[in-house]
């Protein structure tokens, strides 16, 4: 997946700051098991795979438009990145209201089922992390990016 990134932004900073944003929202996944006491089983390595495409969707959006930002507009750094993240925060917002909607009833309907319930509560806890890091996260590797 990094090398497909690489490729694709032409950048060696970009897939890294993508695929380091999967262990953050790993840690959405472990706080929301740890606090409301649910056993981690199968659904919770079901919810890492999951999460791991909803989070590098997310990153892959918002840094397209950056790039593209880059290459037609005279801006640079912090700037790039708010215009680049007021377009792109409602795709992303509305992606991950899907996918937690979409897993609601498993947690209101069928808790008897571990799989399930654990699956989805771990995506729900991953998704709800990751936005607010998402949004001070990338911005500081722009920041950094900039600077150097």
């Amino acid at each position: 997946m990094w090398a497909i990134c690489a490729v694709t932004f032409e950048s060696l900073i970009q897939p890294l700051a993508v695929v380091c944003a999967i262990p953050i929202a790993y840690i959405g996944v472990f706080l929301t098991f740890y606090l409301f006491d649910i056993a981690f089983d199968q659904g919770g390595f079901a919810a890492f795979i999951l999460l791991s495409g909803i989070v590098v969707n997310m990153s892959i959006y918002i840094f397209n438009d950056i790039n593209y930002f880059r290459r037609t507009s005279s801006r640079t750094g912090l700037d790039i990145y708010i215009k680049a993240f007021n377009i792109k925060i409602i795709p992303v917002l509305l992606s991950s209201m899907a996918a937690v909607l979409a897993l609601l009833p498993f947690i209101i309907f069928d808790k008897e089922a571990v799989f399930w319930y654990a699956l989805a509560v771990g995506t729900i806890g991953g998704i709800v992390f990751s936005i607010p890091v998402l949004v001070l996260y990338l911005p500081l590797l722009v920041q950094l990016k900039k600077r150097n």
